[in-house]
């Protein structure tokens, strides 16, 4: 149930309970008169008769008239909090699920890049281990290694080229009309295209994607663990 429905289902809830409520006293307040032999007024004033004699009865302050009053909104304020912890149960389930779900494309694909490296590289080995007690020499070696491993399951599974051909520190020039999400420009923007500057990053463009399909395998295990058996 979405968070809008469970508010418009707690409104309902309460707004029967008010009714509830406000029905038994003027049920109540009707047989009370039926009860003491007060003849009932004409058909227009009724209603308002029954509200008055609702009024005397609660300043009164007898027990049952606050029963019939208080009963149905404590069971109102009840069922609405149990309907708002249940809705707040469901969300929290359902974020731990999204968390893994790769119903979505694009997160299935990032899964199974994340796997490949992981895979080649040992990229998410290295991630999570603590390298603050290595030296920088043994910290080298290894990323020399996950370097090596990450770059070719990179090339195996993509087509990366630089957006600027040009070497980094070469004088360019951007062109009216360019891509922003392509060219970021930094330093001392002003005026209008064409700007001219110094290359401070050639950029990263994948050209094309060739991932491997789950095949009905979680994607979200990234390494499934080793048990060696003896």
């Amino acid at each position: 149930m979405s968070r809008s429905s469970r508010t418009v289902l707690i409104l309902v809830i309460l707004l029967l309970a008010v009714l509830l409520a406000l029905g038994n006293m003027l049920s109540h307040a009707l047989v009370v008169q039926e009860l003491t032999g007060t003849a009932p007024p004409p058909e227009p004033g009724l209603l308002r008769n029954a509200i008055q004699s609702m009024a005397a009865l609660l300043a009164k302050g007898s027990w049952f008239v606050w029963f019939f009053a208080g009963a149905p909104l404590v069971v109102g304020v009840i069922l609405s909090l149990i309907v708002a912890l249940i809705g707040r149960g469901s969300a929290s389930s359902g974020a731990r699920v999204s968390s893994t779900s790769t119903a979505d494309p694009g997160v299935d694909g990032a899964l199974r890049l994340l796997a490949l490296l992981q895979q080649e590289g040992r990229l998410v080995d290295f991630l999570e281990e603590d390298i603050a007690p290595y030296g920088d020499a043994q910290v080298g070696a290894a990323v020399r290694a996950i370097h090596a491993g990450c770059r070719s399951a990179l090339r195996q599974r993509m087509r990366i080229e630089r957006i600027y051909a040009e070497e980094d520190g070469t004088p360019v020039e951007v062109e009216a009309g360019f891509d922003a999400s392509e060219v970021r420009l930094t330093g001392n923007v002003h005026g209008t295209p064409p700007f001219r500057g110094v290359l401070q990053h050639g950029g990263w463009r994948v050209s094309e994607v060739a991932l491997p399909k789950s095949g009905g395998i979680d994607a979200a295990v990234l390494a499934p663990a080793e048990v060696e058996v003896g």
